[in-house]
C-alpha cells in the first residue's frame, strides 16, 4: 500500500511539473502570438497581399475618389509613362536637336511621321548615308519635370531608345549609361525597370521581361496595393468593421508604422542595387509589406558619411539625415508624406507648405543665417537645406538633394571619398550570403572596380552556397573552377545554366556546355542573351539540324534581333544555301551596322560566291577598323584564290 501511495505521489509530482511547465509555454506562446498579431496588424497582415488578389486600375479608383484622381493625374507619378504622342511629349523636334554619338559614329534624330514618334539613326561617310534605321517609339516615361525617356514595344519586350530629352535644358542627349556604352535598340527592360516607372506590369508566366499588360502611369495601387477585394465589398455595401482600427482590404500609407512607410517611397525612390530573395520576382512587393522580405537594396558607403548624390536616392539621402534620425527615434513623427501629398502635384504645392514642416520644430528666429540673406532667400528653409544640385547619374537635370543638412556641409559630397565597401539601406543584418551575392553583382551590372571582386573573395569562403560560388568563378573568369562544384542538390535559374553552360564551353567541355545552354533556354525563352548564345553554339560546334529547328522559334520571338539574323546567315553559309544568304545577312548588317562579327561573314559570304569586289569592300573595312583581325598579306592571299 505504501509503495502504491510513494508510486502514485511520483507520477502526481511528474504530471504537476509537466501541467506547470505547459502552463508556461502556452503562457510564452499566447503572449507571442497576441503581440504578433498587434505588429501584424499594423504592419502587413492586409487581405489585398494575397496573391489572389488582383490590380483594378486607376479608372475603377477614381469611380468612388474623383478628387483624389483629379489631382494625382497632374503628379509626376500621375504622369510617369504613356503613350507616344505630341501631348505627352515635352520635347523639341527639328534637325537642331541631332544627337551624335562619338564612340560609335552614329546619329540620331527624333521625328514625328503621320502622328506617330520615331527616331531615326544613321551615319554618314562624307556626304554619303551608309546606314539608316527608323524606329517607332510606343511609350514615353517622364512626367516632363526633368526628362522624357523613350521606350519601344516589340512582340511583347520593351526596349530603350537610345537618347533622351532632358527638359531642363531643353537638349536631346543620349541616354543615361548610353554615353559609356551604347547599346542602341538592344536595352531590353526587365519587370524591374518598368514596375518602377508604371503601374504593376502582368508579365508572362514565368518571365520577367515579357509583358502580357502594362499600364499608362504609375496608379493609386502602388502605394495602396490590388484594389480587386477593396472595390467588391464597397460595391457589395459592406463598410468597414467599426472594432477594426484599420480597413484591411486595402492599404492607408499614413496607417502604417514609419519603417513600412518608408518602404512602400523607397521601393522606387532608392536607386541602387536590387537582390531579390529567394524566389522573389520585383513584382512580388505591395505596400504594407517589409522591403526587405522581397529584395534588398544596396549602395556603396563611404568613409566619412560621403556618398554621390544620384537623382533617385531621395530615401537614402533623407534617412542620413539629423531630422529624420531624431524625429523617429522613439515614435512616428517625420517620413516622405510629411512634406509630399501624393495627391498633389509638387507644381501646385506653395513653398509655405514644406516650410511649415520646418518650423514645427525650428522657429524661425532660430537660424543663425544673416537677416539679409533670409530676406533673399524669402525665409524658404528648403533653398539653404536641401539645394537643388546636378546628380552623378543622370545628366542634364538638377534635383533637390533630400539629405537635409546646414548649407556648408553639402560641399562635402564633392570631396575625394575613399569607398569602404557596400550596404543595404533597408536591412541593418544582411546574411553573409547576401553580401557576396552583393559584391558580385555589383561588380557585374555597375561598377567593375576590383574592390568589390575582392570583397566577394573574403567573404566567399563563409558562403555555403554553391549557386554564389559559381557566380563568383565565372566573373572571375575562373571557369575550370566551375566544374568542381556539385551542384546537383542545387534548383538552377536560367541565368546559372547559362553561367554554368558558358563556363563548360569556355574549358571544351562541349556536349556539356551545350546540354546546359538548352537547359537555360528551356526555363526561360524569354532571356535573349541565352538565345543569341544558344544559336551562335550550336552553329559554331557543327549542330546545323538543331539550330535551324531553334532559329525558326527565335527570330519569330525576337525578329529585330541582329546577331540572330546573322547567327542564320552563318548556318545557310554552311548549309551552302547561298541564295539564301544576301537577305538576312543585309538585315543582321542594317540591325547591328558596327558589329565586326558581322563584317567577318560577309567575308566568307564572298569567298564562297567568289565575288572579289564583294570580298574587297568588307576586308577593306575590317583592315580600317581592326587591321589585327586580317592581315595585308591575308587579304592579298585569299584575292588570289578567288
Amino acid at each position: 500500500m505504501a509503495a502504491t501511495l510513494r508510486i502514485n505521489k511520483g507520477r502526481l509530482f511528474k504530471y504537476l511539473v509537466w501541467m506547470i511547465i505547459s502552463f508556461i509555454l502556452f503562457s510564452l506562446v499566447f503572449y507571442s502570438s497576441c503581440n504578433s498579431e498587434k505588429q501584424i496588424d499594423r504592419e502587413w497582415a492586409y487581405l489585398n497581399h494575397e496573391p489572389s488578389v488582383s490590380y483594378v486600375g486607376i479608372e475603377k479608383c477614381s469611380e468612388c475618389h474623383a478628387d483624389k484622381h483629379a489631382t494625382f493625374i497632374h503628379t509626376g507619378m500621375g504622369l510617369s509613362f504613356d503613350s507616344a504622342t505630341r501631348k505627352k511629349s515635352s520635347a523639341q523636334f527639328g534637325p537642331q536637336h541631332m544627337v551624335f554619338d562619338t564612340s560609335s559614329g552614329l546619329f540620331y534624330l527624333p521625328f514625328w511621321r503621320d502622328e506617330e514618334l520615331y527616331i531615326k539613326e544613321f551615319s554618314l561617310s562624307g556626304k554619303d548615308t551608309t546606314h539608316t534605321l527608323d524606329k517607332k517609339i510606343n511609350y514615353i516615361v517622364g512626367s516632363g519635370q526633368h526628362t522624357n525617356s523613350h521606350l519601344i514595344q516589340e512582340n511583347g519586350y520593351i526596349f530603350q531608345a537610345p537618347i533622351t530629352y532632358y527638359v531642363q535644358e531643353e537638349k536631346w542627349d543620349l541616354a543615361p549609361g548610353f554615353e559609356t556604352e551604347n547599346s542602341r535598340f538592344n536595352r531590353i527592360l526587365s519587370s524591374e525597370c518598368i514596375s518602377c516607372h508604371n503601374a504593376m506590369p502582368k508579365m508572362i508566366n514565368g518571365s520577367d521581361f515579357k509583358y502580357e499588360e502594362i499600364g499608362n502611369g504609375i496608379d493609386c495601387e502602388r502605394c495602396h496595393g490590388p484594389g480587386e477585394l477593396h472595390v467588391k465589398e464597397r460595391e457589395a455595401g459592406l463598410g468597414v468593421d467599426v472594432k477594426q482600427e484599420i480597413d484591411r482590404t486595402i492599404v492607408n500609407p499614413r496607417k502604417l508604422s514609419w519603417e513600412r512607410q518608408i518602404d512602400v517611397c523607397q521601393r522606387c525612390h532608392l536607386q541602387g542595387l536590387n537582390l531579390l530573395k529567394e524566389g522573389k520576382k520585383f513584382t512580388d512587393f505591395k505596400p504594407g509589406m517589409v522591403l526587405s522580405n522581397v529584395f534588398d537594396i544596396y549602395l556603396p558607403e563611404y568613409e566619412g558619411d560621403h556618398s554621390p548624390f544620384d537623382m533617385a536616392n531621395h530615401s537614402d539621402r533623407f534617412q542620413r539625415s539629423a531630422c529624420f534620425i531624431n524625429s523617429n527615434s522613439e515614435s512616428l513623427e517625420f517620413t516622405c508624406i510629411s512634406c509630399h501629398n501624393p495627391h498633389v502635384s509638387i507644381k501646385s504645392t506653395q513653398v509655405t507648405v514644406y516650410n511649415t514642416v520646418c518650423q514645427n520644430c525650428h522657429k524661425t528666429d532660430d537660424c543663425t543665417e544673416e537677416s539679409i540673406v533670409l530676406e533673399t532667400k524669402n525665409y524658404d528653409c528648403v533653398s539653404c537645406h536641401m539645394p537643388q544640385s546636378g546628380s552623378e547619374d543622370i545628366p542634364h537635370v538638377t534635383v533637390h538633394d533630400h539629405y537635409i543638412r546646414i548649407p556648408e556641409e553639402h560641399s562635402d559630397v564633392k570631396k575625394v571619398q575613399k569607398l569602404v565597401g557596400l550596404y543595404a539601406v533597408n536591412n541593418s543584418a544582411p546574411s553573409i550570403t547576401d553580401k557576396a551575392r552583393a559584391y558580385l553583382e555589383y561588380w557585374e551590372k555597375f561598377d567593375k572596380n576590383p574592390f568589390y571582386l575582392q570583397q566577394a573573395t573574403n567573404l566567399i569562403p563563409e558562403v555555403t552556397d554553391l549557386r554564389v560560388h559559381l557566380k563568383y568563378y565565372y566573373l572571375k573568369e575562373q571557369f575550370e573552377q566551375v566544374a568542381t562544384l556539385d551542384l546537383d542538390d542545387y534548383k538552377l535559374s536560367a541565368w546559372e545554366q547559362f553561367m554554368l553552360a558558358r563556363s563548360y564551353l569556355k574549358t571544351d567541355r562541349v556536349s556539356l556546355g551545350l546540354y546546359a545552354l538548352e537547359n537555360a533556354f528551356k526555363k526561360d525563352p524569354t532571356q535573349v542573351l541565352i538565345a543569341e548564345e544558344l544559336a551562335k553554339n550550336l552553329i559554331n560546334n557543327g549542330e546545323l539540324d538543331k539550330a535551324s529547328q531553334y532559329l525558326k522559334e527565335l527570330l519569330l520571338e525576337f525578329p529585330s534581333n541582329g546577331r540572330l539574323f546573322a547567327s542564320k546567315s552563318k548556318l545557310l553559309i554552311l548549309q551552302n544555301k547561298l541564295a539564301l544568304v544576301n537577305k538576312p545577312l543585309s538585315l543582321a548588317t542594317k540591325l547591328e551596322p558596327n558589329d565586326i562579327n558581322i563584317w567577318f561573314i560577309w567575308l566568307n559570304y564572298a569567298v564562297k560566291k567568289r565575288d572579289k569586289k564583294l570580298f574587297s569592300y568588307w576586308a577593306q573595312r575590317i583592315r580600317k577598323q581592326e587591321p589585327e583581325r586580317l592581315t595585308e598579306q591575308d587579304m592579298t592571299s585569299i584575292l588570289e584564290t578567288l
